[in-house]
């Protein structure tokens, strides 16, 4: 009977560091994407401003 619960025991808390790892992939997975987005956004904002000073008076 012991050795059933600590099986159990074992398997859950297997399955919550899964848990945990699954997670801290997805949330590095959606950093990576927030800042590829950031950074095109950056480039496209940097890229598309006139440029006034440049024009004649």
């Amino acid at each position: 009977m012991m050795d059933q619960a600590f099986k159990t025991h074992k398997e859950t808390t297997f399955g919550w560091v899964l848990l945990v790892q699954e997670w801290i992939a997805a949330r590095q997975a959606w950093l990576a994407r927030r800042a590829q987005r950031q950074a095109a956004e950056a480039i496209r904002e940097a890229q598309a401003k006139p440029r006034r000073h440049l024009a004649p008076r």
